[in-house]
């Protein structure tokens, strides 16, 4: 893809974001973007929106794909956009409320490309030391929405608005068949879902992205956390509200939107 292009679309995510004005997705509606296309994008806008001032600190991933034998897609996260539970936001800096449910993992020492040749994330499970409920707000800085052309919902951080960390838990072998999560708004249950990750093991992923990480940053540090994919599709909201997830035997999260 012509660097210049690569330029317009940061550039349009960017204005989106310090705008809170969503950007037209229509001049790159046909526009075909690599994986790497993708990844340079949501790098540049880190890089001018200032997100990644501290490459060597750990953060936050977003992780997705249709199935356990396909390539899985990540994006790394605002800093500032990702709270400890209870997390407290304001309607007013979203376009869309979307919300999913997940389990995320966090890292316990730095991966580099060493461990990688060292064949250790053949047990990827045993590089990570704790397990936590998280909640994602999703969001997009396109006009276009859940239309906009996959590769821009891509570059635009996989729609990723913010994400709310239930408190850590140590690892645990879990049944993912058998596992149990629930959400609530406004006090309310509205969906039990059980086995119901659609990939089966939400760990599926964490291979590919010690991959991802290391090959794009050297190595990723101890702490750094994958979310890895929700259990309730996607729930709209219209408004305020009280967001509650369980996971039976992980933990919880919560988000208030006011």
């Amino acid at each position: 893809m012509q660097n210049d292009t690569l330029n317009d679309i940061a550039a349009a995510l960017v204005a989106a974001r310090r705008s809170g004005i969503a950007a037209d997705d229509t001049p790159w509606k046909d526009t075909a973007l690599t994986p790497e296309d993708i990844h340079t994008v949501q790098e540049r806008v880190a890089a001018e929106l200032g997100w990644s001032d501290d490459p060597g600190a750990p953060g936050a991933w977003k992780g997705g794909g249709p199935t356990p034998t396909s390539v899985a897609a990540f994006a790394q996260l605002p800093p500032v956009w990702v709270r400890p539970s209870p997390g407290r936001l304001a309607v007013a800096d979203f376009h869309r409320l979307g919300i999913e449910i997940e389990v995320a993992f966090r890292l316990a020492r730095d991966v580099s490309a060493v461990d990688l040749a060292a064949r250790a994330v053949h047990d990827p499970a045993a590089l990570f030391d704790a397990m936590a409920v998280s909640i994602e707000l999703v969001d997009s800085r396109w006009q276009g929405g859940a239309q906009a052309p996959a590769p821009l919902r891509m570059a635009d951080l996989q729609s990723n608005g913010a994400l709310v960390l239930g408190e850590w838990r140590p690892m645990q072998a879990v049944d993912w068949r058998q596992q149990v999560a629930t959400l609530a708004i406004d006090g309310k249950q509205v969906g039990r879902y059980q086995g119901a990750h659609p990939c089966g093991d939400p760990m599926w992923m964490a291979p590919q992205w010690l991959q991802h990480g290391v090959a794009r940053h050297d190595r990723l540090p101890a702490g750094s956390v994958l979310t890895t994919g929700s259990w309730c599709g996607m729930v709209w909201l219209e408004g305020p509200a009280v967001v509650h997830a369980a996971f039976e035997g992980i933990g919880e999260a919560t988000l208030t939107l006011v």
